[in-house]
Parts: structure tokens; C-alpha cells; sequence
């Protein structure tokens, strides 16, 4: 299967119109890096994702601090998540059982994330309120489908590669700058409630727009 032909295939099995900018720049990447791993049951790949995040948290927040290692970790993380799915299309092992285990992986991920910032000074409730968004956000897709609307309907801001992007470039950030780690954990989290609250109003417009008719 090529990238071209994956994309038709990402973009059938989302809804939408084929991705672009950051999201099209990151499947790009993971098609790539993906090949090797075609051999390899889509499900197990996706189970591996929490025990990377656990080993990115431990690493930032142990007494050396190794940020740059978390960094990595992380960026690994986001590219394991793409790898599932990918795999599985390319394999013609896409599944529901595989569709619900990639579902809650994704949010553990998420809470991953929002516990990385915690410990490296955030807000509580600044991480948990972005949590929150981010749940809410993946909510609000799998209550449309649940009542049969089968359309993502736009791609957001705030997806799931960019929020794995803003904690790579904040752990990268923290590496260059551990002295400021409490100010940037303040900005990566305000950064995630930002970009989700606008992609929390564009897709209750397109909801309400669609479900209304």
C-alpha cells in the first residue's frame, strides 16, 4: 500500500477530507517508520503505547531529570499510536476489539501527558482542566458515532498528534531550559486549554449543526 493510497483509506475510515498540515506532516512520518513493523499484531503495538508514557514520567521526574530521554520517549509514544492503526489498515487487520483497545490507550495516553506536567510544576487543576478538555473532545466523536453519526466532521487543533507534539516540544524545551521547567509546564498546559477550547467549539458547531438536520 502506498501513502497515497493510505491517506484514502485514513480518510474513509475517519470521515473527513483528507488530513493536512501537521496531522498529514505526522502520518507522513509514521508511514514511513511503520514498515518494519507490519509483521507485528496490530493490538500488541497499541498496548505497548502506556508503558512508554510511564517510562517517559519516570524519567522526567526522577532526580536526574533527564527531560531530553522523556523528550524522545514521548515523541516514540506518538509515533507507537500512529503505528497501530496503520499497521492494522495496511495488514487488513482492522477490527472493533483493536478499535476499542486503540480508544482506551488514547486516553490513557492523554492523562499521561497531563500527569507529566503535574510533576513538572503545572497547575492540578490547569492540567486536569486540560485533561478534561481532551476527553471531553474524544467524547463528543464517540457519543455522534454512538448515535449514528459516523462523520468526524473536522479536523481540530487540538488532535491527538498535535497534543503529543506539545508535550515533545515541552520536554525538549525543559532539556534546553531546566531552570525555567515550572514555567513552561505552565505554558504547555495553558497552550492545551487553549487549542482545546477552540477545538472544543468547532466541533459542537459542526454537531449541532449536522445533527440537527
Amino acid at each position: 500500500m502506498t501513502f497515497a493510497e493510505y491517506l484514502v483509506a485514513w480518510a474513509q475510515l475517519h470521515g473527513t477530507q483528507s488530513p493536512k498540515g501537521l496531522v498529514r506532516v505526522w502520518l507522513r512520518i509514521a508511514f514511513f517508520l511503520s514498515t518494519p513493523l507490519t509483521k507485528f499484531n496490530p493490538n500488541l503495538i497499541t498496548a505497548f503505547g502506556p508503558v512508554l508514557m510511564g517510562a517517559a514520567i519516570y524519567f522526567a521526574s526522577s532526580p536526574n531529570r533527564n527531560y531530553f530521554l522523556a523528550s524522545i520517549i514521548v515523541l516514540v509514544v506518538g509515533l507507537v499510536d500512529s503505528f497501530d492503526g496503520m499497521v492494522a489498515v495496511r495488514t487488513s487487520k482492522t477490527s472493533s476489539w483493536g478499535a476499542f483497545l486503540d480508544g482506551i490507550v488514547d486516553r490513557l495516553i492523554d492523562v499521561g501527558i497531563g500527569i507529566l506536567l503535574i510533576v513538572l510544576g503545572a497547575p492540578v487543576e490547569l492540567a486536569v482542566l486540560a485533561m478534561s478538555i481532551a476527553l471531553v473532545h474524544e467524547y463528543m466523536r464517540a457519543k455522534a458515532s454512538g448515535i449514528g453519526y459516523r462523520e468526524v466532521g473536522i479536523i481540530t487543533p487540538a488532535e491527538k498528534p498535535t497534543r503529543i507534539a506539545l508535550g515533545v516540544m515541552f520536554l525538549f524545551a525543559a532539556g534546553l531550559l531546566p531552570e525555567k521547567v515550572i514555567q513552561l509546564a505552565n505554558i504547555a498546559t495553558l497552550a492545551w486549554i487553549f487549542l482545546g477550547l477552540i477545538s472544543f467549539a468547532m466541533l459542537l458547531r459542526v454537531y449541532r449543526k449536522q445533527l440537527k438536520e
